[in-house]
């Protein structure tokens, strides 16, 4: 069935008013009044409407019924990628909001290449979160230097990947968390200085295997990892 995004803000009096991107898909799938979908908003709320008509600028809904489902992970995970070429750093906004991610937090390394694109990003998770069933939307921030961001204040569990590190590894870290930041480097990876300073600043550098792992691939593992440690995934 389809889902579609709808703010709270448009949702009232047991109606919903679909409008923008979303009335542009729905008109290509040439929806009818009649048909049923699924909405959802940023508040975790998730509506099976019924179309009563289709507008040129808006469309309204009937909403039939209305559900909390707990698909969000109990993790509040923070993915800090460094920016990699374009088709790479639009896989890995996909991949890690099929995975649960809270938000994308973009950086600038000293070997990054990619440019920042963050509405495009922003749009791919929206599309990413609708696909896998999602009741939250993460959040992509524009880029960021690496030394900026290891100063912010983040709370929870706080891990820096790198290829450089041969013993700690997650399973190290404390067996519970209920926010952490992984940080993962771009295709040249991290220098050592930066690692140090991320080190100074409360993040603990981790390897994710004995191999050497693309960027793309490096940050969709951490994902992956940190939400079966202590998320809901596996």
């Amino acid at each position: 069935m389809l889902r579609l995004f709808v703010p709270s803000t448009q949702a009232a009096g047991g109606r919903v008013r679909i409008k923008g991107a979303e009335l542009r898909h729905l008109r290509t799938l040439r929806l009818r009044p009649g048909d049923v979908l699924v909405v959802f908003d940023e508040q975790g709320a998730e509506h099976e409407v019924r179309l009563e008509r289709v507008g040129g600028r808006e469309a309204s809904a009937a909403i039939v019924a209305t559900a909390r489902p707990a698909r969000e992970p109990p993790l509040a995970l923070v993915l800090a990628p460094a920016l990699l070429k374009s088709a790479k750093m639009d896989l890995v906004v996909q991949k890690a909001t099929e995975l649960g991610v809270a938000r994308i937090a973009t950086v600038r390394s000293r070997h990054t290449i990619g440019t920042g694109h963050p509405e495009r990003w922003q749009r791919i998770a929206l599309a990413a979160a609708k696909q896998s069933g999602r009741t939250a939307v993460p959040v992509v921030d524009p880029p960021v230097a690496l030394a900026d961001l290891v100063r912010q204040p983040w709370p929870g569990v706080r891990v820096i990947c790198w290829e450089g590190e041969r013993s700690t590894r997650l399973a190290a870290l404390p067996p519970r968390a209920d926010a952490a930041i992984i940080v993962v480097g771009p295709e040249g990876g991290f220098a050592t200085d930066e690692v140090g300073d991320a080190r100074a600043h409360g993040f603990t550098p981790v390897g994710l295997a004995p191999r050497i792992l693309r960027a793309e691939t490096a940050a969709v593992v951490a994902v992956a990892l940190c939400l079966h440690r202590w998320g809901d995934v596996g």
